[in-house]
């Protein structure tokens, strides 16, 4: 049975090696520095289509990974169906369904934007237990630090919404930061405004990507091919629609970076519930 048990454990580590390595078929280096030149120049139709087909090829990557490692855990459990290998393995198709599944949602959501149907189910709520529930959700191998007063933080404001904000910020420090990185978050109020911080120890980001970060489809690495550039244009968007900013902050590349999200407290706090 043990030597049964390893025999699966090293097949399953083996599918997710072959799974991490998994990369687009065609992802041309030079069509992607062509990309990233583009981006200095006018938005010319060139621009624009060029910049489509790189969207394009980069949704079908993140695609694809996700599908590459659900493909090998289902392999993994038919080659060896002992009951420990066939958790793991099943752990690894339920991570890997909740990121398609968060893709997608993305895609629908940015639609939404564009067409202005999205409308917020506000409530009174505590920020706190939102920033709480953002990080418990988030994987990575970084440290992800809750700093700050513990105290309820209230605002008015749509929980789901909200939720993806902290949450799509915390999952791009993750991709940004090496693992064994440091990321932050915190949330300070004033007399009428909250601050939430999410900072990292990561790669940094170059001052001529600074202010097309929160466009829709903008990239700082498009070379890289990682992301569609949909989740911080979401949480523009979100901020805006709750009345606040964000804005984000770096020193450059290798030097990390600090998204910074602005919401106004909320009013009359003497009814809020104890």
């Amino acid at each position: 049975m043990n030597q049964g048990n390893r025999g699966g454990s090293s097949r399953y580590r083996m599918a997710q090696d072959i799974s991490a390595a998994t990369t687009l078929d065609g992802w041309d280096a030079q069509a992607t520095e062509q990309f990233a030149a583009d981006t200095r120049v006018n938005r010319s139709p060139a621009h624009h289509s060029r910049r489509k087909d790189t969207f394009i090829a980069t949704l079908a990557h993140e695609l694809r990974q996700p599908l590459s490692a659900m493909l090998a855990a289902a392999e993994v459990v038919r080659m060896a169906p002992d009951a420990m290998v066939a958790r793991r393995a099943a752990a690894v198709m339920r991570r890997q369904l909740g990121q398609m599944s968060r893709l997608v949602e993305d895609l629908v959501d940015a639609t939404r934007w564009a067409q202005g149907k999205v409308t917020l189910q506000k409530c009174r709520l505590d920020l706190q237990r939102v920033m709480g529930d953002a990080v418990a959700d988030v994987e990575g191998g970084q440290q992800i630090v809750v700093a700050g007063e513990r105290e309820p933080i209230w605002v008015d404001g749509d929980q789901q919404r909200l939720l993806q904000v902290v949450s799509n910020l915390l999952r791009n420090a993750v991709k940004y930061t090496h693992l064994g990185g440091r990321i932050t978050i915190v949330a300070e109020r004033t007399a009428s405004t909250i601050i939430v911080r999410v900072g990292d120890t990561g790669r940094g980001i170059e001052a001529e990507a600074l202010p097309h970060l929160f466009d829709l489809y903008s990239q700082s690495r498009p070379q890289e091919g990682t992301g569609l550039g949909i989740g911080l244009s979401v949480v523009r968007e979100i901020v805006l629609l709750h009345g606040g900013s964000v804005e984000a902050q770096s020193e450059g590349a290798g030097k990390g970076s600090e998204f910074i999200v602005r919401l106004p407290l909320a009013q009359n706090l003497e009814l809020t519930p104890s």
